[in-house]
Order: C-alpha cells, then sequence, then structure tokens
C-alpha cells in the first residue's frame, strides 16, 4: 500500500488526497460497525436537546518495516462539550492500575505461563447509557447510506 505519509487531519483533507480511496473504505468500514453494533438510531433531533458534535481521526497501522498495512478511520464525540448534571451525571472508563499489570506479569513470569495480548475492534460500543445522548451527523453517513 502507497501512503501518504502525514495522516489527514480532517474528513475533507482525508476524502480529497492522492490516497482518498483508502480513507474513504476506512470511514465506510468504522461507520458499518457503528451501524451494525447499533451504536446509534437515527431520529429527528428534539427541540429540547443540544447534540454533541463528532469528528473523524485518522491512524496509519504499520508491519515491523514500516509499511502501511492499514488505513484506520475511528469516529469520535466531542463529549467534552457536554455538561456535567445537564448532559450526564458520571463518567467511568475501567483502566487498570500499572501496579497490577505488573504484579499479573510477574506472577505469569514465576509461573512459567505465556502472555497473549488481543484487541477488540469495537470495544467502546458495547457500553450501555443511562441517559439519551444526541449527536450531530457524522461526515460521511449519508453517502454510505
Amino acid at each position: 500500500m502507497a501512503a501518504t505519509e502525514e495522516v489527514p487531519r480532517t474528513y475533507a483533507e482525508a476524502t480529497t488526497r492522492q490516497d482518498q480511496d483508502e480513507w474513504k473504505k476506512a470511514i465506510a468500514s468504522e461507520l458499518k460497525s457503528l451501524i451494525v453494533n447499533k451504536t446509534w438510531k437515527l431520529v429527528p433531533k428534539p427541540a429540547h436537546q443540544r447534540p454533541i458534535g463528532c469528528r473523524w481521526v485518522f491512524a496509519l497501522k504499520r508491519d515491523e518495516k514500516g509499511q502501511v498495512v492499514r488505513y484506520k478511520a475511528r469516529l469520535v464525540a466531542k463529549g467534552y462539550s457536554q455538561r456535567l448534571g445537564i448532559d450526564y451525571e458520571e463518567t467511568y472508563s475501567p483502566v487498570a492500575y500499572l501496579n497490577s499489570v505488573r504484579a499479573m506479569l510477574a506472577k505469569c513470569s514465576a509461573e512459567g505461563m505465556e502472555i497473549e495480548q488481543c484487541d477488540v475492534d469495537t470495544a467502546f460500543l458495547y457500553g450501555k447509557l443511562e441517559e439519551e445522548i444526541y449527536m450531530e451527523l457524522p461526515e460521511g453517513l449519508r453517502e454510505l447510506l
């Protein structure tokens, strides 16, 4: 795969450059994952709600030789625009303490155990929200539908 070294910073940039076909595939793949996982449903915006924005974040995945092996597009909500007590009540992010990870690695090493790593592509799509959150339509969704 040939790629421009610079990763695009915006949807407009990603969809108008030399390697736009690869970025468009990555965008479509992300949108399809969001749709298949029923992350949202399209509804008219209620008058009393203020939708939060969203934006695209792009990355290139490379092999050990530095060659591009995957174009990655991730849609992120601009959660920083939400207001505590109005748009949500609390936040939570399950993160392991570094000391816990070190203890587990030490125990595995002492016991001669093998350690495997995995990644869940759409891990953050499985959480359930108590509040109704409205988000603006992401760029590229209309073209996909």
